[in-house]
């Protein structure tokens, strides 16, 4: 067995070897079932797996200049498929286990109240850990796995992901793995360059640079430039430095040069190319609407139609908008649609305004030239403007500008004025992008609002300006008029906010993905790559780049006083809930546990001593269905309520939002909701051992039998049920927690 194992890991290893060299010889290297034998028996090696149980298999080799040979192999049976990619060392690339015994029915109807899952976190991490230090080539890769799962009531995987690390050094390979949770059974594996390649070898990780000079020669990249930023109050803005768009740049570990990373590309990648895409005409007639039998119609549907009252048909609507809008240019193109739409503009949470988005169109040649104008359907006021440009050939336009940058700001500059109304004079140039490349043929204008020398973009118009004839071709923006820009009294200098932006960042040593000449894949793989449409391929250089520090984000510098501005980056924790006046309380265990999962009440506190109210309760009980209620949305009661009806927690008569629940109230919801109300309701068969069992009535007895048997209720510190006392927050959920743990 030990000479088979050898002589087959002998013959893939050859295989590889001779696929690094050569990719379009592999037929020349082995006869194909060889070589699938050579790099199954690998890869089951390598990952441990039996596959006796599968009663068929296939597998075939895939062949890419970039990736090299890649093999894909599959196994079945009637219940279960397992599929994995590797290459011809048996390095795994992805792993997918189908089990048709592990999908989970939910049972329908009634609210399901589950059991809370097992934590197996600390077991499964070492399943993960252990199948990808087998996936991974060990001697160059290990990946530093953490949990990148949100827990769930009903969570059937335990998913982790991580960096892979190449000589110990951080790559921007990624990889991540999912196990059952039922049985910590790894079901996916999967890494970023998957279906990538790099060009190989990998480079020394050795380098005589320090981390001081990296920091120094990408300090001279950075320009900063200042501007307003909302505060975290979401009403003002204050200014900040924050860094200018431009390029990327690492140090070359090997060399120490400063590269441009943006120039390489540009350079090995030449842009401009534009798609094609086909238009047709549209057939807009329509026939006379019939009259509506109104005693047909319910009140509510009355209403809903009276929403639409004064809106303009769309022959006055197109009259209007090129009445006010000349510059758009729409005499010579056809309306070709319009579509009528209730929107929320006010964000009050009910849509009652009434849009149109009127859409014209015209061809030159074999360009379809189309705008669509969006307004209020009963003022005709233009709300936005967008254009676009598609061909009916594979062969771009070819745009004759003849409107400059310059003379379409002008242009820009009296649409402003009129799109922005009362705002115009709060508003000035900001920022202008010339159509200049191949195939653009949009001027762009953008506005924003501005006090003391700065601008605050959050508030702001673009305006765009055809190059091709001076039209318009785009209105959009917003301004909210609530935000209040603080004018600092002064100013750190650009470098002084430089120097602590950059001192607030990270420069990690690692391998940096960089373009590369595709000369450098080799006399035989360079014209394969050409002929495919590659212009270059991609290498791992180790070297210095600027990066967040870990857990955090440095959003800028502060203007005025020249502290770099750091923030915590949230942890997502999907739907978990949390509490802060629960530290020391008794329903403080059940409340984080239920909360980890999304169970429990909103806001932030849960305020454990007062009553709960009906609110409350459908809060509580619908949250364990992934429900999530916010009080302060808009609507969000009514919601809630009708969320509880088709649950079967309660019916529309019963609904009192402000009533306070008793103990009894919320143990017949539960139960109910949980189908054991048929059963609780069966006469003479109960007893329980509450100290006020003698006192309770036939109605009360089965349900506090129940609830005591299942472990909903333990009884008071005097261990009676006392089914009319109000219970309170924190007492429902501990309740709840009892239920399900």
């Amino acid at each position: 067995m030990k000479r088979t194992r050898f002589w087959t890991r002998l013959l893939a290893l050859g295989l590889c070897a001779a696929l690094a060299l050569a990719p379009a010889a592999l037929a020349e290297s082995a006869p194909a079932d060889q070589a699938l034998e050579a790099v199954t028996a690998l890869v089951k090696e390598r990952l441990g797996l039996d596959t006796s149980a599968y009663s068929s298999f296939q597998g075939h080799q895939e062949e890419d200049p970039r990736t090299g040979v890649r093999w894909n192999l599959e196994w079945s049976s009637d219940s279960a498929n397992l599929s994995i990619q590797a290459d011809g060392a048996g390095k795994v690339y992805s792993y997918h286990l189908y089990d048709a015994g592990e999908s989970v029915q939910r049972p329908g109807g009634s609210l399901d109240f589950p059991k809370l899952p097992e934590d197996k976190s600390s077991e499964a991490l070492t399943a993960a850990r252990n199948f990808v230090d087998r996936a991974l080539d060990g001697a160059v890769e290990r990946c530093a796995l953490a949990s990148a799962s949100t827990p769930s009531l009903r969570q059937t995987g335990l998913r982790f992901a991580g960096t892979v690390l190449l000589h110990g050094l951080p790559s921007p390979i990624s990889c991540q793995v999912t196990l059952r949770a039922a049985d910590l059974t790894v079901t996916d594996f999967w890494r970023s360059d998957s279906y990538a390649g790099y060009l190989s070898p990998l480079p020394d990780p050795a380098t005589a640079v320090t981390e001081a000079q990296a920091r120094t020669a990408l300090r001279t990249t950075l320009t900063m430039e200042a501007r307003y930023v909302l505060e975290p109050d979401g009403k003002t803005a204050k200014v900040r430095y924050l860094p200018a768009a431009g390029d990327d740049y690492y140090v070359d570990g090997a060399t120490g040069k400063l590269v441009d990373l943006t120039a390489l590309y540009e350079q090995l990648s030449p842009s401009g190319e534009f798609g094609a895409m086909a238009g047709g005409a549209t057939n807009d007639s329509a026939a006379a609407a019939p009259e509506a039998d109104k005693e047909a119609l319910t009140p509510a549907e009355r209403e809903g139609a009276a929403l639409l009252a004064g809106a303009l048909d769309k022959a006055a609507l197109d009259a209007a908008v090129k009445a006010a809008w000349p510059q758009m240019g729409l005499s010579g193109y056809t309306l070709s649609a319009a579509a009528y739409s209730l929107a929320d503009r006010d964000g009050d949470g009910a849509e009652t305004d009434v849009l149109c988005r009127l859409t014209y169109t015209r061809q030159t040649g074999a360009v379809i030239q189309t705008k669509r104008v969006t307004v209020d359907a009963k003022t005709g006021a233009v709300e936005s403007l967008r254009s676009t440009r598609a061909y009916e050939s594979d062969e771009a336009e070819k745009v004759a500008r003849t409107t400059t940058l310059d003379v379409g700001a002008g242009i820009a500059q009296t649409a402003v004025k009129t799109f922005a109304g009362g705002n115009a004079d709060k508003v000035a140039l900001a920022e202008r992008e010339e159509a200049s490349k191949p195939g653009q043929w949009e001027h762009r204008y953008t506005f924003q609002h501005t006090a003391g020398g700065y601008f605050y973009p959050g508030n702001s118009y673009t305006v765009g300006v055809d190059a091709t004839d001076g039209t318009l071709s785009r209105l959009e923006g917003f301004f909210d008029e609530t935000i209040a820009l603080q004018v600092p009294a002064s100013v750190v200098t650009p470098d002084q906010a430089a120097d602590a932006y950059l001192a607030a960042l990270t420069v990690p040593y690692g391998y940096v993905e960089v373009p590369v000449a595709l000369d450098l894949a080799g006399d035989e793989v360079a014209p394969l790559l050409r002929e495919q449409g590659y212009t270059y391929l991609t290498a791992l250089k180790p070297g210095y780049a600027l990066a967040q520090p870990e857990g955090k984000t440095v959003d800028g510098v502060y203007a005025d006083t020249g502290a770099a501005v750091v923030t915590p980056q949230s942890k997502d924790d999907g739907a978990a809930l949390t509490y802060d006046d629960l530290s020391g309380h008794w329903a403080e265990t059940a409340a984080a546990t239920l909360g980890k999962f999304g169970v429990g009440l909103p806001g932030g506190s849960l305020a454990p001593g007062q009553p709960l109210t009906q609110v409350d309760m459908l809060a509580l009980l619908t949250s364990v269905d992934g429900y999530r209620f916010d009080p302060a949305e808009p609507g969000a009661v009514d919601a809630l309520y009708r969320r509880g009806y088709a649950l079967g927690l309660l019916t529309p008569q019963a609904r009192q939002e402000d009533k306070t629940v008793t103990r009894f109230e919320l143990v017949r919801c539960i139960l109910d909701a949980a189908g054991y109300g048929k059963v609780a309701a069966l006469g003479g068969i109960f007893r329980c051992d509450f100290s006020d069992a003698a006192a309770l009535d036939a109605s009360t007895l089965g349900y506090a039998a129940l609830a005591q048997g299942l472990g909903l209720v333990r009884g008071g510190s005097d261990g009676a049920f006392a089914p009319a006392r109000t219970i309170t927050r924190g007492e429902a959920v501990a309740m709840l927690y009892q239920y399900m743990k």
